[in-house]
């Protein structure tokens, strides 16, 4: 297996990936502040972390992956204010809505989702070692961390603090020491939700709460710490001034890996702003409504994790039609694996030669060729072009169907790379019946058809088929293709799927 290499934010460069203990890896992950549901722009660091998780765990390694939910923020407390309900009851509910949306989209559950409310101990202690050692000060109630006190602060970002002066960036405030000062502890507002603490009743700031999760779960320093680029600063960069400065001990995280940032853009490719006020949102529960999940990995997978993603209408689309590509291949296997045969992969590519020899070269090498793409820097769209490398040889091989009975063992060695990119980014390990059946039902929905609908017409045609009338069987048969339905007729019967043509957009 070749050697993991991954970039480093920390650093700025390609590294050999090495966990501090060998065979086990700690894992961070900035998870959602819960205040409404989930849109896809929040869904791009999930499943960027979700397979970096998964091939951790395909290489055979211990991984701890603690992905924290916030559920004490501003936002909440306004969104609670606004609702007239309690901020810790507004984000349990939307906790629970974002659990089903990740889970729909395929995400393993990591191994803790730690909340903010139940570390609030654990956040006194962390900002009361803070003031001990001299990197914190309380503000008549408000605690601020003060960056001038850590040497390395910028470290991660590449600022400087005498950069950071008040002005256009930075609101001017009186309370603190410097205007890069943020805040650890915030002082309580009549009517918001508040703890006790040595510097009265108040609330955690947003930053502090990380480290503390982070530490508690994982230890003063672990491997990985993961999320968006927007992240890295300041909450980032603050996370390691608390951390380190708090325990003494560095560095906080070993390897820091950021997702680029997801765009909209219309039908033309132009960026154009996702906002409430606008009204073109898309949430994660919509699209998944609209699209099986494995469409919508494709369209995040299919580019690298560090690049700009744009997603429109033509992108899904795109997405939409590869998963169907991959799943078609799928069907071939699984229907070439059912036959009896007694000879192995090896001997029926060595007897038939041709497609099946190259079927066989390509299923035999796959798991070496996505592993290297997967090593270097966890490259997902090179993945996913060895995979169409592979569906496309199962293709070529699956039109010579007078091959089909003599070839089980090579379709089942074929489909363990489906089921390797299935474990590993969630794509191409369902059963192909499953996923046919996911896809019709969303594009009936989508065109405003049932199944009945389709069936009846399906009926009516094989029915005209047996009475000889190929004139109305014809007919019928255009009418069904107008519908979007691709018929395929066999001495089993006719069955039939959607085409997809529709494009899914917000």
């Amino acid at each position: 297996m070749s050697e993991l290499r991954l970039y480093n934010t920390l650093t700025r460069t390609i590294e050999t990936f090495q966990p501090a203990e060998p065979g086990k890896v700690r894992m961070y992950v900035c998870g959602m502040t819960v205040y409404d549901y989930c849109h896809i722009g929040h869904a791009r660091a999930m499943i960027t972390f979700d397979v970096v998780y998964r091939w951790l765990r395909e290489r055979g390694l211990d991984v701890s992956y603690i992905r924290n939910h916030t559920d004490v923020d501003d936002k909440i407390i306004a969104c609670a204010a606004k609702l007239g309900q309690d901020p810790l009851a507004v984000s349990a509910r939307f906790i629970l809505a974002l659990d089903q949306d990740l889970a729909r989209l395929g995400l393993a559950a990591p191994t803790l989702a730690p909340k903010v409310s139940d570390h609030i101990p654990q956040i006194i202690a962390m900002i009361s070692a803070l003031i001990k050692r001299g990197h914190a000060y309380d503000s008549a109630g408000d605690v601020f961390f003060s960056v001038e006190s850590f040497s390395d602060y910028g470290k991660l970002s590449g600022k400087k603090v005498s950069d950071l002066r008040s002005g256009e960036r930075i609101a001017v405030d009186p309370r603190k020491r410097h205007p890069a000062d943020f805040a650890l502890w915030k002082s309580a507002k009549p009517d918001e939700i508040a703890w006790d603490s040595p510097w009265g009743r108040g609330r955690p700031g947003w930053h502090i709460e990380c480290s503390v999760m982070a530490t508690t779960h994982l230890g003063d320093r672990f491997d990985i710490h993961g999320g968006g680029i927007d992240l890295a600063f300041p909450h980032h960069e603050n996370e390691i001034a608390q951390a380190e400065c708090a325990t003494g001990h560095a560095p906080f995280a070993r390897y820091w890996i950021h997702n680029g940032m997801l765009t909209l853009v219309d039908e033309t490719g132009t960026p154009v702003k996702m906002s409430k006020s606008i009204g073109n949102v898309v949430l994660i529960r919509d699209l998944v409504d609209q699209v099986p999940a494995e469409a919508i990995r494709i369209m995040y997978l299919d580019s690298h994790y560090r690049s700009p993603l744009p997603f429109g209408p033509a992108k899904m689309h795109d997405a939409l039609v590869a998963a169907e590509r991959i799943y078609l291949a799928r069907q071939v296997l699984e229907q070439i694996v059912q036959t009896e045969t007694t000879a192995s992969a090896a001997q029926t590519a060595s007897d038939l030669g041709g497609d099946a020899q190259d079927l066989f070269d390509a299923a035999s090498s796959f798991a070496e060729r996505f592993g290297q793409a997967m090593d270097d820097d966890f490259n997902t769209a090179r993945a996913i072009a060895e995979l169409f490398d592979l569906v496309r040889v199962v293709n070529r091989f699956g039109n010579h169907k007078k091959w089909w009975k003599r070839s089980a063992a090579l379709a089942g060695l074929a489909l363990q790379g489906f089921d390797l990119t299935g474990r590993v980014l969630g794509l191409g390990g369902r059963d192909s019946s499953d996923f046919f059946a996911d896809l019709t039902d969303k594009l009936l929905l989508r065109a405003g058809q049932t199944r009945a609908d389709i069936q009846a017409h399906v009926a009516q045609r094989e029915a005209a088929r047996t009475a000889r009338d190929w004139a109305l069987a014809d007919q019928l048969r255009d009418t069904l293709d107008q519908m979007g339905v691709v018929l395929m007729d066999s001495p089993e019967g006719t069955h039939w799927r959607m085409r997809v043509t529709q494009v899914p957009s917000a």
